[in-house]
Formats: structure tokens, sequence, C-alpha cells
């Protein structure tokens, strides 16, 4: 599992490589959550078959999250004229603000301010927004020279220090300051597979991390929302153009983030549970004289969650069966309108959430592949969650369905889940 060392931008370049054109919430809100949705992200993903893209990594399939969004920041209206950065610098160059962090005030709407007033002169802003999400403030506007709509988003955070370049791909330099600068430029947000984003979205992006804890991370995009149509070929500003903002001495960080454990997630103390025994409920919670196969489990030790699945077969089709088990972070208490389908608060205040056949796909994949899902989830009062679900197919993607409906309701999905020995993990640390 990796620690907020990690690469905000690399998180969630391999974070989509399931990307859909109306996935808002493995876009948008991947985009939103950024750091501090770490563990969940990686449960997430492992749910759709996709858990090597991260080791880490999962991102918001019907997840654990979905009850709880963040509540953005009041947006500044109209455009403002911007001023245009100090000369540009490069990723070689060594000029960095100063390695000490403000102690002035900030939020959000303040980092929204500094980004626009950043950006270079002569481009049409619109669209402007900011949110806070657990110490992490992002802002974005929508850019246009007169050639296409390009969306700029910047993330802010003080955490734990990064002070090397492993597992960031692209350029990134440890600068004589000891700050490390990373970047890459035009690249599909779906790197493994582009043709798989049939929006053709790209993205130049730019880092920095400080030896301090400080970390901003600037990303433009080709189009004036990942989830759309690009409307140009590439992103509207350069590595060095980003790179000028990054460096500037205008933006003033959020405080620190103290107490995170590796997931970037204050730790809940709670014990770890062997995935063995995740597994062996999942199977133990099945009905008899089914046939398992594919058996997978993700997650585990300190992650915080532990996740397992089966394929299997009744004779009239094989069908991956899914079940996810954790502590949240924060209990869900209320319906809040996002997440599954339907909601609803029990008499003994956990809250459940469910979604009926579920497509896997937004586009034309979905005609193709046909498969569905029927997902539950219980949201105990203590924090212990647990999600189950139950696809026609073999896998949620890249495989064609084998029955027309998946194999288990909702209310077989809930009894499942409802039985008495699921063991929920916890991160073992406090």
């Amino acid at each position: 599992m990796n620690n907020l060392n990690d690469s905000l931008p690399d998180l969630m370049r391999r974070a989509t490589d399931d990307l859909e054109p109306e996935s808002n919430d493995l876009v948008e809100r991947g985009i939103q959550r950024g750091v501090t949705l770490r563990r969940r992200r990686t449960a997430m993903l492992g749910l759709s078959g996709a858990g090597a893209v991260l080791a880490t990594a999962g991102i918001i399939v019907g997840g654990t999250h979905l009850f709880a969004g963040s509540t953005p920041e009041p947006t500044v209206a109209g455009p403002s004229a911007p001023a245009t950065p100090s000369a540009p610098a490069t990723p070689s160059d060594p000029a960095t603000p100063s390695a000490e962090p403000s102690a002035k005030a900030t939020s959000p709407a303040q980092t929204l301010a500094t980004l626009r007033a950043l950006l270079p002169s002569g481009l049409n802003q619109s669209a402007p927004r900011s949110e806070k999400d657990n110490g992490l403030f992002s802002a974005h506007v929508v850019l246009d020279d007169g050639k296409g709509a390009s969306l700029v988003t910047v993330k802010i955070v003080t955490t734990k220090p990064n002070r090397d370049c492993a597992g960031l791909h692209g350029t990134c330099q440890v600068r004589p300051d000891g700050s490390v600068i990373h970047s890459y430029a035009n690249e599909s947000i779906v790197p493994f597979a582009p043709e798989r984003d049939p929006n053709g979205i790209r993205n130049t992006v730019v880092e920095v991390f400080y030896p301090d804890g400080r970390l901003i991370s600037l990303y433009n995009y080709n189009s004036p929302n990942p989830i759309v149509a690009h409307t140009r070929t590439n992103p509207l500003l350069t590595v060095k153009q980003l790179t000028a903002i990054a460096n500037s001495d205008q933006w003033v960080y959020p405080p620190a983030v103290t107490g995170l454990d590796e997931a970037g997630l204050p730790p809940n103390g709670k014990p770890t549970v062997p995935l063995e025994q995740t597994q062996q409920q999942l199977k133990s919670v099945l009905p008899r004289g089914l046939q398992f196969t594919r058996p997978e489990t993700w997650g585990g030790g300190t992650n915080g969650f532990n996740g397992a699945s089966y394929v299997v077969n009744d004779g009239k089709g094989a069908a991956r069966v899914d079940a996810l088990v954790q502590y949240e972070t924060k209990p869900v208490t209320k319906c809040t309108g996002e997440g599954p389908q339907h909601c609803k608060v029990r008499s003994d205040g956990s809250v459940i959430g469910w979604s009926k056949n579920e497509p896997s796909y937004g586009d034309e994949r979905q005609a193709i592949n046909g498969v569905l899902a029927n997902r539950v989830e219980i949201h105990y009062p203590d924090g212990r969650m647990i999600s189950m679900t139950s696809y026609n197919g073999p896998s949620e993607k890249n495989d064609k369905h084998t029955r027309a409906k998946p194999m288990f309701s909702t209310d077989q999905l809930f009894a499942m889940a409802g039985k008495p020995g699921w063991k929920f993990p916890g991160t073992g640390t406090k």
C-alpha cells in the first residue's frame, strides 16, 4: 500500500483503466476526493477486477464512500482579469518558492483565487469552483484560448513528505532544496489502453513535493471535463507553464494533516483480519451446490479493508460475486442522495443502499458485453461496512454476460451480508 507520498495524478491515471463516459464516480469523484480516499479507491478497484493497477488501487465503483460526499466551497462567480505568472521554469529549474510554509490562514476559495491570478493572461476563464476534503484543497477553472475548452485543476495539501522519485513515471527530479518535481505531458488518462476512452481525454500534470510536506498538483485536460469528449488535441497549458504556476510563492497551503495511516486516513486502531477468513466467510454464506472457481482477494493487512470474490456457477452460467468489509473512517448515519440507487435508514440505525441490474458500461460496450450487477451495502452505526455485488457474468468488465440477470437478487445479497460471521478489519494501528 502506498502512502501519501504517492503522486495524486499518478493515482488518477492508473486508477482510470476502466474509464467510462458517464463514470462520474470513477473520474470526477476521484479527482475531488484526492489523497484522503486512497484506502477506499484501493478497495473499489479491487471490486472491478483491476486490483493490480495500484496495488493500491480501486476507485469508486459502487463504492463504500458514496453516501458521504464532500461539500464544495462557494464558487467564485465570473472570471477575473488574471495576471501573467512569473517567468516559466522547467522541471530542471532549481528555483522554487520558500521552503517555509505560510502561516497565513487559507481556504479553498483563496486557493481558487490564487489559481485564477496565476493563469496566463488572455485566456477566457469560466466555471470556477473549489472544495475541501479532510485537509486537501482543490480549485478548478475552465480555460479557452479560442481553440477549445481546457480544464485546469490544482490540489494542495500539507502531509507526509515525499523525498524521492520512486514510483513516479514521466520526468522527475530531486531539486537542490530537497523538493521533488514530477511531470508528464499530453498523456491519455487511460494510459495503458487509450482506445478504451472514447472521449480521447489527455492531461498534462506537474506536481511539487516539498521537504516540509507541502504538495501541489496541477492538472490540465484537453476538455472542459474529464468525462466528456475532448475539445482540443492536447491540453492548453504546457509543462513549462504549469511548473511556473506550481513554483509561485503566492500559494498558501492548508495546515498539515497529521496522524494519518498508510492510506492517508486517520488510523482506526481496529485489528486486522486475515484475507483467508473473509474468503472463507464469503464461501460459507453462498448457497450450497455451486461450482466455485477463480477465487480472488485484495486488501488485507494494514490496508483497512478486505475484499474477496468467486466466480460461481449453478449450471445456468458463470457469475462473479464480490464482498468487501471494512471499518469506515466516519460512520454513515443517513442517506445523502449519493451512492447506490436506493437508500434506507433502518430502525437499528444502520444505513442500507442497493442497486438492481446496474450496467457495467454507459456506452455501446454495454450492448456488446451486457454485464449487469446487483449491489448492496450495509453501513452500521459503529463504522462497520459490508458491500456485496452479484454479476450476470464472470467479471464486471471485458467478459460477456452468461445469464440474463445477476445470479443473486438484492434480497439474497442482504441476507448473506447480514450473516453474523463477517469479521470487519481495521488498520491494526492507532
